[in-house]
């Protein structure tokens, strides 16, 4: 029965942290090793370790040099067969969640890694948008990262193999997952939703400039290390798309909310 590694790097989370604890000591499949990654809170998160502390296998506090720092961290620490890494504002969906994505290495023993996707979850913990079924392709990946860090179990010797970069603040997955798809292969993707996200304009994802031209980073490092260079008008060009999309949904926003303040 192979052992998973769960991830849980936080930092001032009291606000969701518990939920996140309790959607992994529920969850039906239980040869599982919890380890968490404090920054060195200020508020109530460590009370909340606390009192969960029976159901946490290893947790360190301490100051952090960011996000890749805390979870490379992790991986050194970790002992499972398997790692995932489910943060302080993400829950599983439901409790099969880790059964479903086991029952597909049983099936692909061969796999280094497996993939499903995602819902999105406001502040009050509604859904608000899920992942549709889409293709998880290279060509896809190459025009944005197609992958959920939440969804996705990892081999864990290839997981540290490749590890997260510090240089990148937001796309540091993306990176991981492009030189990860490089070198052991294509992931295996289950059709399933695995996780739900929290988006609440307080986590790094809720910065969508920010995410997208730390992505565009990403990809233009990976074209010169790999000799890819005459792409990156083609990337530039999808990036300035999409990033005309998300000016056009904000000003969008904006404007409904002065709308509804004035009527």
């Amino acid at each position: 029965m192979s052992k998973i590694s769960i991830v849980t790097v936080v930092y001032n989370g009291e606000k969701y942290l518990e939920k996140t604890i309790l959607s992994i000591i529920n969850q039906t499949y239980n040869n599982i090793e919890y380890i968490v990654i404090d920054g060195k809170s200020q508020d109530a998160t460590l009370d909340i370790l606390k009192k969960y502390q029976s159901y946490i296998d290893i947790m360190v506090s301490e100051k952090d040099r960011g996000l890749s720092d805390a979870m490379n961290k992790a991986s050194k620490l970790a002992t499972g067969d398997w790692i995932l890494y489910l943060h302080a504002d993400d829950t599983f969906t439901d409790n099969m969640s880790l059964q479903k994505l086991i029952n597909k290495t049983i099936e692909n023993p061969l796999a280094n890694w497996i993939t499903g996707y995602l819902r999105f979850q406001d502040s009050n913990g509604q859904v608000f948008k899920e992942d549709l079924f889409y293709e998880i392709s290279w060509k896809r990946m190459m025009v944005r990262n197609v992958i959920r860090h939440q969804t996705t179990l990892v081999r864990l010797k290839p997981s540290v193999d490749i590890g997260f970069m510090n240089k990148y603040k937001y796309a540091m997955d993306y990176n991981y997952f492009l030189r990860l798809w490089v070198k052991y292969g294509n992931p295996l993707v289950i059709n399933e939703h695995i996780t739900d996200f929290r988006l609440d304009g307080n986590n790094l994802s809720s910065n969508f400039f920010g995410s997208l031209k730390d992505e565009m980073r990403v990809r233009t490092d990976f074209r010169i290390i790999n000799n890819q260079i005459y792409m990156l008008p083609l990337d530039y060009f999808v990036y300035l798309l999409r990033y005309l999309k998300i000016v056009f949904i904000h000003n969008l926003k904006n404007k409904i909310i002065l709308n509804k303040k004035l009527t």
